[in-house]
């Protein structure tokens, strides 16, 4: 909760207009972090074939989403809880995807998947 607020907080005090997008990226299957750390340069990692998603949700603003809120502490719970719920769903969206061949049949009406190439 704290990261997300602090974001939120340089946003507002930045001067300039700011936007929070949930993003989601499903790569790990591609170069997983090794099975321990290694503090030499030059450590082998191990890197495979496989489908990455890519997903961006619909911009959350702050106010939108706590308007109902009765304190600060509240909407900050709030604001955090709607982006932490928007990651999962894409998430989920795209672990359909990807780990379970369904492809962009996955979608749903608030995630639309697409393939960039044909």
């Amino acid at each position: 909760m704290a990261p997300v607020d602090n974001m939120r907080r340089l946003l507002e005090h930045s001067g300039v207009p700011g936007h929070i997008y949930p993003l989601s990226l499903l790569c790990y299957e591609i170069m997983p972090p090794p099975q321990q750390i290694e503090k030499e340069i030059g450590e082998q990692r191990v890197i495979s074939f496989h489908g990455v998603g890519l997903s961006v949700a619909e911009e959350i603003k702050y106010g939108d989403v706590t308007a109902q809120s009765r304190n600060a502490d509240e909407a900050r719970g709030i604001f955090s809880e709607a982006l932490y719920n928007s990651v999962v769903d894409q998430y989920n969206v795209l672990k359909s995807a990807i780990f379970r061949d369904r492809g962009a049949v996955s979608s749903n009406p608030a995630i639309s998947l697409s393939q960039p190439w044909r």
